[in-house]
């Protein structure tokens, strides 16, 4: 509208035509009756009335994005407004310039109006659009997107990084489900799909990416521990996101030294309940279709396809991470819930992070057959699980003064043997012999 504007207002006067619109445009205003004075007078004043209108609402725009996520994102919601604030300018300008010194002919009245629609288009696209830029998706998908043109290592420098943080805590402590599920579905899956190449091709220990993804995991997980289970629920999206991410530049996840989890823990230890909403939430990540998103294995295995075949970050190094972060909530369960009643919760986590493998997994990982690497990708639901389990066996606690600790240890085996033989249709006969 602002460039009809500019062809209406000055070029149709310069063309001779005779069509009777164009005529009319080309039509001097001297002596024809019109009260420019009081047109352009109304324009100027609905203008100022828009422009308090737009301030006013961006007053209170720019203090909850402070306050709900980061003064970071205030930048980045007053640079959306530029566009409008230009159009307004231009508008202004020319309406000034026009009541100082009367515009010629009939088409520039019609360019003052054609701009002030635009102002007015513009000022309601803006307002439309307030929800969305306050929004936990919007917040996040402009953190990441400066995330992702920087290597892990430098992202604690990042303004982008703080936003996350900021807004997935803001947000429990208010308990507002909403903003905490849409910034770690967008979160989650960003770190699954991510590929730092340089990191990859190192595979091994750093402290920068350590520390920056061990930071983000433990600022989002703030105030979890008094919010509802829900938002454990989804902030197991995030950590399944980090898990891999972790994994992926080689971290070794069950050094001891350099424990991921131990930010999360030292939160959620004040509420054990929530470990099995946060194991939901992972596993769920891991192994479930959901809402248009694939699940976060199946999306790491197609991203990775290129490694090598015995390469350990494939399948073993995700399985420590898993079986590490199993212990680790056996160990906090036990600390607060007694042995018996942790054995019993930490068996029934396990058999239900077998049954999403078997369920769900492992038919969507069978589906990649007939595409590039498909084979490789169809067995390693199979893998994973042979491989969790070893793990996880290897690290039961064997307590002869705890019945639970042995039951619980069956109903483990049992459930592998279950699922084991509906992934390949055999018995686990090898596998039971060696954790049995």
């Amino acid at each position: 509208m602002l460039v009809l504007g500019c062809v209406v207002g000055w070029a149709l006067p310069l063309l001779d035509v005779n069509a009777p619109l164009l005529s009319r445009a080309a039509t001097p205003l001297a002596g024809s009756g019109v009260d420019t004075g009081g047109f352009l007078g109304a324009d100027l004043t609905a203008l100022a009335v828009i422009i308090a209108v737009v301030i006013g609402f961006n007053a209170t725009t720019l203090q909850i994005a402070s306050q709900e996520h980061s003064l970071a994102l205030v930048r980045a919601v007053l640079l959306s407004l530029g566009p409008f604030l230009l159009c307004w300018c231009a508008t202004t300008g020319v309406a000034l310039v026009y009541f100082l010194e009367p515009p010629t002919y009939m088409a520039q009245l019609w360019q003052v109006l054609l701009w002030f629609a635009a102002v007015v288009i513009l000022m309601i696209g803006y307002l439309w659009n307030l929800p969305w830029r306050l929004s936990g998706e919007y917040a996040a998908l402009w953190a990441i997107r400066e995330l992702r043109r920087q290597p892990v290592s430098q992202w604690e420098s990042l303004d982008g990084f703080s936003v996350l943080q900021t807004g997935m805590s803001s947000a429990t402590a208010r308990g507002d489900f909403g903003t905490v599920r849409a910034m770690a579905a967008v979160l989650g899956a960003f770190l699954v799909g991510r590929r730092d190449r340089r990191a990859e091709l190192a595979n091994s220990y750093d402290r920068s990416r350590y520390r920056a993804l061990k930071n983000l995991l433990t600022g989002c997980s703030q105030n979890a521990a008094a919010a509802p289970n829900a938002i454990s629920y989804y902030l197991g999206f995030v950590l399944a996101g980090v898990m891999l991410q972790a994994t992926a530049v080689g971290h070794p996840i069950n050094d001891g030294d350099h424990d991921l989890y131990s930010g999360l823990f030292r939160e959620l230890r004040q509420a054990p309940e929530r470990l099995d909403a946060l194991w939901t939430g992972m596993r769920h990540g891991f192994c479930r279709q959901e809402r248009r998103r694939e699940p976060y294995l199946l999306v790491y295995w197609r991203e990775h396809v290129s490694w090598t075949s015995d390469d350990p970050r494939r399948v073993a190094r995700v399985a420590d991470a898993i079986a590490q972060l199993f212990a680790d909530c056996q160990l906090v369960l036990n600390m607060t819930l007694g042995d018996d009643r942790a054995f019993r919760d930490t068996a029934d986590m396990m058999a239900d992070f077998y049954r999403d493998l078997a369920m769900y997994l492992g038919p969507l990982a069978k589906r990649e057959r007939g595409e590039r690497h498909s084979a490789r990708i169809a067995d390693m639901p199979l893998m994973l699980l042979d491989t969790v389990h070893t793990s996880v066996m290897r690290a039961w606690p064997i307590s002869p003064s705890s019945p639970e600790g042995a039951k619980g240890r069956v109903a483990v085996i049992n459930a592998y043997e279950e699922r084991r033989t509906q992934l390949s249709g055999k018995p686990p006969a090898a596998q039971t012999a060696l954790v049995g």
